[in-house]
C-alpha cells in the first residue's frame, strides 16, 4: 500500500493505524457480502440499525457496513470503492479531515460513513459549495442509498418550509452548506416546535472542505428585512471622497480597517456639524466609518459588479456574483458611492457564521484535494486532524518551477505562444488567475491572437459544468479565475497523449489554491503538466535583493527562473497566503463573541419553546425588574412622579405617590429604598398571581410562553445591531494603539448584560399589558 502523508503527528498516526486495520476488515467481510442477496442486503442494514439500537458501536459495525455499501456501489454505479477509497471514509468516520486529489472519488468515499452514520436514523448531511454540485452528488450516489433501503434527499437553496420539511426526514440530505445554516436560523425564529423543520445535527460530512470550512468560515448567512433607511449615505460618500488617506485617515488593509485621525475627525465634524461620538446621533459614527471603509477597502469589479442598475457582491472566495447582501449597512455605502439609489437597509433577525454552525453538528469531518496550508486552521477552528490519503494510481503530472518575467506584457506574450504551442500539439491548456481582471487580459490577448477559448468566471455553476466538460477535448483552451468550477473533473477526451496542461498566471490568494489548479491536470494518473507564469508588475513579487539584479541581466521574453526565483515566489504565495489566514482568523476571533452570546440566546429560547416560563421564573423576572427600577430612580420630587409613572405603565399598581416618596428620601443602598422595593416588589407579584388567575394555567402558559420569545427576539436582533456598531466603533478608536479585540469584547459583554435586562423588562411589560382574546372552538374543530 502506498505511503500516507500524516499532519498532527501521533494522533494522525492512530488515525491511519485504525482506518488501515479497518480497511483489511471490509476486505474479510467481501466475500461473504458478495454472495448475498440485492434483498439479504437491504435486510443486513435492516439488522445492524437494530445492533446499534441495542448498543453496538459504530466502530464495530463499520466493517460489515462498509463492505454492504461497496457491493452496492458495484450493484448500482458498476464502481468498486477503492481501499484508499475505504480508508478515506473510515478517517470520514472518526472525524478528520481527509484528503485525496482530484479524481480519486470522493464522492462516492462519502457514501460510506454516509450508511454508516445513517444506521443511527439521526440524519447525516452531506455538505459541499453549492447547489449544483450537491444536486449532481446526490443523484448521482442517490441508487447506493435507495438500493440499501435508505433514503436519500437534495436540499435545494430556496423552497418553502412545507416542501422542505420531508427533505430533513431523509437518511442523508445533500446540501449547498448555507442553505442547511439557514433553515437552523428559521428553525430558531419559530413559535412552537411543531415548525422545526431540521432534525438534529448529528452528522455532517464536507465536501470542498478548504472552500467550506476556511475560505467561507466568517461567511454570515443571515436572515434580514428592510427597515427603515438613513438619509445620510449619500452626504457621507460625498464627504469621504473629499478626505485624503494619510491625512484625514488610516487605512490597515490586512485588518480591514479605516480610522479617522484627529485631523480627519476635526474635518468631519466641521463638515457635519455635529459630533460624531458623542452627539445624539448614537449610530453616526458607524456611518462616517461605512463611508471610508467603502471608498479605501471595496473596488468596483474586484469586490462587486453593478448589473442593471443594482450593485452585486462578487464572492472574495469562488469570485461568483453573488445575491448575498455584505450587511452592516455596507451595502447602503457602496450604493451612494456609486452614485445608486440608495436601497433600503436590512434589519438583521437572525445570523450564523459557517464556522459556528458546523460546530453545532455532534460529528464533522471533511474532504478536500488540498490540505497543505490550512492544517492549523482545521485545528484550531474545529480541532480536527488531517490525513492524506495517496492516489490509487501514481500522479504522472509533471511540475514545472515557477518562473518570472520582467513585465505584464512580456508574460502575456510568452503565455499565449505557449498555449498556442499546446494547441497545435493537440493538447488541451486550462490557465487559471486570481481575478477576473485578469482573466479578462488574457482572454483579450488570447483573442488578439486568434485562439478561440472558454472563460469560466463563476457566475453560473451549472454553465461551469458544461465547459469544464469540454476542458479535456484536445486543442482546447479555457481560462478560469479563482477555483471556478471546482468539484467537476476535467475528463481528457485522449487519455494517451501527453494530457491537460495547466498554467497559473500570478500569484493566487493561498499555496491551497496554487496546488487545487496544478491538481487539474493528472487526475486519476493521467498525465499533465502544470506551470507558473509570475511577473514583476505582480504585486508582492518586487523584492529588491533580487529584482535589480535580474531585470540587468535578462533579456526581454528570457524567464527568470532557478531555485532563488522560485525560493522567492514561493515566499510571495507564503506571504499572501499568511495575510489571508491572519484575517480570516482575525473575523472568526470577533464572531467568536457574538457566537457565543447566540449560543445562550438560542439554549434559553429552545428552553421556552420547550418548556414555557415557569411561575417561578415569572416572579424572579418581576422581582428582578421591580428591584431594578426602584433602585435605579433618583431622588427629588420629578423622579417621583417619574417613578410612579414608570411602574403604573408597566403593571396595574396600586401604590400612592406617598409610598414612592417614601421610599426615594434615601439613596440607592438606604433601607427606605430597600423598603420601597420590596413593597414594589409584593404588589407586582400580587398582580401577577391575579393576572394568572384571570387568564387561566393553560392560557397564562401559552402567553408567557410566546410573549417570552418575542422579547428574547426582539432583543436578540437589537444585540446583533449593537455589536455591529461596537466592532465598528472600537475600530475607529483604536486604530492608533490598544488593542480593538479587548475593547470590543468588554463593549460586547456591556451589551450582553444590557440585553437580558431588557429581555426581562420587556417580558413582564408584555405579561401585564397584553390583550389576551381566546375564541372558542368551533364544533367543526372538535
Amino acid at each position: 500500500m502506498s505511503k500516507f502523508r500524516l499532519f498532527g503527528g501521533g494522533s494522525a498516526q492512530k488515525t491511519l493505524e485504525r482506518c488501515r486495520g479497518w480497511a483489511g476488515a471490509v476486505n474479510l467481510a467481501e466475500d461473504g457480502v458478495r454472495a448475498l442477496s440485492d434483498a439479504g442486503l437491504r435486510e443486513t442494514i435492516t439488522r445492524l440499525k437494530q445492533r446499534h439500537r441495542d448498543g453496538e458501536a459504530l466502530d464495530d459495525l463499520l466493517p460489515e457496513t462498509f463492505a454492504i455499501v461497496r457491493e452496492a456501489a458495484v450493484r448500482t454505479l458498476g464502481e468498486r470503492p477503492y481501499d484508499e477509497q475505504v480508508i478515506g471514509g473510515a478517517a470520514l468516520h472518526l472525524g478528520s479531515v481527509v484528503e485525496m486529489k482530484t479524481g480519486e472519488g470522493k464522492t462516492l468515499t462519502a457514501t460510506l460513513p454516509g450508511c454508516l452514520h445513517a444506521l443511527t436514523g439521526q440524519g447525516v448531511h452531506i455538505l459541499t459549495a453549492n447547489d449544483y454540485l450537491a444536486a449532481r452528488d446526490a443523484e448521482w450516489m442517490g441508487p447506493v442509498y435507495r438500493f440499501l433501503g435508505l433514503t436519500c434527499a437534495f436540499l435545494p437553496r430556496d423552497g418553502s418550509r412545507a416542501e422542505r420539511r420531508p427533505i430533513y426526514g431523509a437518511d442523508v440530505v445533500y446540501g449547498a452548506a448555507s442553505g442547511f445554516a439557514y433553515d437552523y436560523l428559521r428553525d430558531n425564529l419559530v413559535i412552537a416546535h411543531s415548525d422545526v423543520i431540521q432534525r438534529s445535527l448529528f452528522s455532517a460530512i464536507v465536501d470542498e472542505a478548504d472552500l467550506v470550512m476556511v475560505d467561507e468560515a466568517g461567511l454570515l448567512p443571515e436572515i434580514s428585512r428592510d427597515s427603515e433607511s438613513t438619509s445620510d449615505h449619500a452626504r457621507l460618500a460625498t464627504l469621504a471622497a473629499r478626505l485624503e488617506p494619510g491625512v484625514h485617515y488610516d487605512v490597515d488593509k490586512a485588518r480591514r480597517i479605516v480610522s479617522p485621525t484627529e485631523r480627519g475627525m476635526a474635518l468631519i465634524e466641521d463638515w457635519l456639524g455635529a459630533e460624531v461620538y458623542s452627539g445624539d446621533d448614537v449610530g453616526l459614527a458607524h456611518r462616517v466609518e461605512l463611508a471610508l471603509r467603502a471608498k479605501e477597502l471595496y473596488v468596483k469589479d474586484r469586490d462587486y459588479v453593478i448589473v442593471d442598475g443594482a450593485l452585486r457582491v462578487i464572492d472574495a472566495s469562488t469570485q461568483r456574483v453573488t445575491d448575498r447582501f455584505i450587511g452592516g449597512g455596507l451595502d447602503q455605502a457602496l450604493d451612494a458611492k456609486e452614485g445608486l439609489d440608495v436601497r433600503p437597509e436590512r434589519r438583521t433577525l437572525a445570523v450564523i457564521d459557517v464556522h459556528a454552525y458546523l460546530g453545532l453538528y455532534t460529528r464533522l469531518a471533511g474532504m478536500t484535494g488540498v490540505v497543505e496550508g490550512e492544517i492549523d486552521a482545521y485545528r484550531d477552528f474545529y480541532d480536527l486532524g488531517c490525513v492524506a490519503v495517496p492516489p490509487h494510481r501514481p500522479v504522472r503530472r509533471v511540475d514545472h518551477d515557477p518562473v518570472l518575467y520582467v513585465n505584464d506584457d512580456v508574460m502575456l506574450r510568452v503565455m499565449v505562444r505557449t498555449v498556442d504551442e499546446k494547441r497545435a500539439a493537440g493538447r488541451p491548456s486550462l490557465i487559471g488567475t486570481a481575478s477576473a481582471e485578469t482573466t479578462e487580459q488574457i482572454s483579450q490577448a488570447l483573442l488578439a491572437k486568434g485562439i478561440g477559448h472558454d472563460v469560466l468566471t463563476a457566475k453560473n455553476h451549472a454553465l461551469e459544468a458544461e465547459i469544464i466538460a469540454r476542458a479535456g477535448r484536445p486543442g482546447a483552451v479555457t481560462v478560469l479565475t479563482r477555483m471556478a468550477g471546482r468539484g467537476v473533473d476535467i475528463r481528457l477526451t485522449e487519455p494517451e497523449g501527453a494530457g491537460l496542461f495547466v498554467l497559473g498566471i500570478g500569484p493566487l490568494p493561498s499555496r491551497r489554491l496554487e496546488l487545487h489548479l496544478r491538481g487539474r491536470a493528472g487526475r486519476g494518473g493521467d498525465p499533465g503538466e502544470s506551470a507558473f507564469f509570475f511577473s514583476m508588475d505582480d504585486p508582492g513579487v518586487k523584492v529588491p535583493k533580487f529584482v535589480d539584479r535580474l531585470n540587468e541581466t535578462s533579456k526581454d521574453e528570457d524567464p527568470m527562473a532557478g531555485k532563488v526565483i522560485a525560493r522567492a515566489l514561493k515566499g510571495v504565495l507564503n506571504a499572501i497566503s499568511a495575510a489571508e489566514t491572519q484575517r480570516s482568523a482575525s473575523v472568526l476571533r470577533y464572531s467568536a463573541v457574538r457566537e457565543e452570546q447566540r449560543a445562550a440566546v438560542y439554549a434559553k429560547r429552545d428552553d421556552v419553546l420547550s418548556n414555557g416560563v415557569s411561575p417561578d421564573e415569572t416572579n424572579r423576572l418581576v422581582e428582578q425588574v421591580m428591584w431594578g427600577y426602584v433602585l435605579a430612580a433618583r431622588t427629588g420630587s420629578e423622579d417621583v412622579d417619574k417613578l410612579g409613572t414608570a411602574i403604573r405603565t408597566l403593571y396595574p399598581a396600586t401604590l400612592g405617590r406617598d409610598t414612592f416618596a417614601a421610599g426615594l428620601s434615601g439613596g440607592p443602598s438606604s433601607k427606605a429604598r430597600t423598603e420601597l422595593a420590596d413593597v414594589v416588589v409584593r404588589d407586582a407579584l400580587a398582580a401577577s398571581a391575579a393576572r394568572e388567575s384571570d387568564l387561566g394555567p393553560d392560557v397564562a402558559a401559552e402567553l408567557k410562553r410566546r410573549i417570552m420569545l418575542v422579547a428574547i427576539d426582539r432583543s436578540w436582533q437589537t444585540q446583533l445591531q449593537d455589536l455591529n456598531d461596537a466592532h465598528d466603533g472600537v475600530s475607529l478608536r483604536t486604530m492608533a494603539g490598544g488593542d480593538p479585540f479587548t475593547e470590543y469584547r468588554r463593549a460586547a459583554s456591556r451589551l450582553v448584560e444590557k440585553m437580558w435586562g431588557q429581555i426581562a423588562e420587556d417580558f413582564v411589560g408584555y405579561w401585564f399589558n397584553v390583550e389576551v382574546s381566546v375564541e372558542p372552538l368551533d364544533d367543526t374543530d372538535a
